[in-house]
C-alpha cells in the first residue's frame, strides 16, 4: 500500500507525536507531543486541534469518564477535559531522574499499563540502571512489575479477545507475545512474536491490533507500518508520508480510520524545513476496522 493512500491532517510539526487514542464519546482523537510537553485533541469534523501545555515529558494518554489519564515523568495524572485541570493520581515506580514513562495503554478490561524509557537528567551516573520493566497500575499508588526490564518500552497491545498481550523493546528490535489472563491481569508464556530490524531504523514503536487480530506496528526511522498476522507472519508493509512514524491507532464512527502520529526531533532545523511532513498527524482508511479502547477508571 503506497504513501498516496495517506492524508496529512495537520501541519503540526511536533517534536514527538505519540499515543493517538480515539474517544468514541467525543468523536475526537487524543494524542500527545512527548518532548513538546503538550496534550492534543483533534476534531476530524472541523479539522481543529486543541492543545494544552503540560509540565514535563508525557508518555501516553488513557481514556477516562471525564477526559484522559496521562503518564508524565513525575507519575500518573488525571486530566479533566471540561476544566483543563490536572490532578495527581500516583507517583512513578522508578527514579524520575533516570527514567520517564513511554508507551502505554489499557487492556480490554480497563487496567492501565505503562512502560519506561531511559532519559537521564544531568549530571548522569554512568553506573546507574538503564532498564526497567513494563508496569501495571493496581490503584492507590501501587504498581506491579509485569515483564523483564527493557530500555524503550513500546508496541503494547492486546488481541481482540484480550487473551494475548504484545510488548516491544525498540532497542532490542523485538516484539514479544504473552498469554494474558483477563480475569487477573497476569501474563505467562513469553515468546518472540516478531523481529523488526530494518536498515537505518530504530525498531518497533507504537502498535495497535485490528478487528481480525492483526498487529500493526510503526517502524521509527523506517517510514512504514508493518502488519503481522496472529502467528507473527508479516502480512503487509504500508509506507507512510513520513520517515519517523510513531504509532498507529484506529478511530472514526466505525473504527475504520487508521491514524498515525510522527516525530521530527531526530532532524536538524534545516532538515525540518526541507521535510515538513515529519512530525505531523496522518490518516487513511483501514483495510480492516479496529477496536475501541477501554476506559480507565481509577476509583
Amino acid at each position: 500500500m503506497a504513501g498516496q493512500d495517506w492524508e496529512q491532517l495537520l501541519p503540526s510539526g511536533v517534536l514527538n507525536g505519540e499515543g493517538p487514542t480515539w474517544s468514541v464519546g467525543l468523536g475526537k482523537l487524543w494524542w500527545v507531543d512527548v518532548r513538546g510537553h503538550a496534550l492534543h485533541l483533534f476534531d476530524p469534523g472541523t479539522s481543529q486541534d486543541e492543545a494544552w501545555d503540560l509540565p514535563s515529558w508525557l508518555g501516553a494518554c488513557y481514556l477516562t469518564d471525564s477526559g484522559v489519564a496521562l503518564t508524565l515523568r513525575g507519575g500518573l495524572f488525571l486530566f479533566d477535559h471540561s476544566s483543563a485541570a490536572l490532578r495527581f493520581c500516583a507517583g512513578p515506580p522508578y527514579d524520575a531522574r533516570r527514567f520517564t514513562f513511554n508507551d502505554g495503554r489499557c487492556d480490554r478490561s480497563g487496567r492501565l499499563f505503562s512502560g519506561p524509557m531511559t532519559v537521564p537528567l544531568a549530571p548522569v551516573d554512568p553506573a546507574g540502571p538503564e532498564r526497567m520493566p513494563l508496569w501495571r497500575y493496581d490503584g492507590s499508588g501501587r504498581w506491579t512489575t509485569m515483564t523483564d526490564p527493557v530500555r524503550t518500552s513500546n508496541g503494547l497491545a492486546w488481541s481482540p479477545d484480550g487473551t494475548v498481550m504484545y510488548h516491544a523493546d525498540t532497542r532490542q528490535k523485538t516484539v514479544w507475545a504473552y498469554d494474558y489472563d483477563r480475569a487477573t491481569g497476569a501474563i505467562a508464556g513469553k515468546r518472540i512474536f516478531a523481529l523488526v530490524d530494518m536498515p537505518g531504523a530504530s525498531g518497533p514503536d507504537g502498535a495497535s491490533v485490528d478487528r481480525d487480530g492483526f498487529y500493526w506496528v510503526a517502524v521509527f526511522g523506517g517510514g512504514c507500518l508493518l502488519r503481522f498476522d496472529p502467528d507473527g507472519k508479516l502480512e503487509r508493509r504500508v509506507d507512510t508520508l513520513c520517515h519517523y512514524p510513531t504509532m498507529p491507532a484506529f478511530g472514526g464512527a466505525g473504527m475504520e480510520v487508521l491514524y498515525v502520529t510522527s516525530a521530527n526531533h531526530p532532524l536538524s532545523d534545516a532538515e525540518k524545513q526541507a521535510r515538513p511532513a515529519e512530525g505531523n498527524l496522518f490518516r487513511m482508511m483501514a483495510p480492516v476496522p479496529g477496536i475501541a479502547e477501554a476506559v480507565f477508571r481509577p476509583g
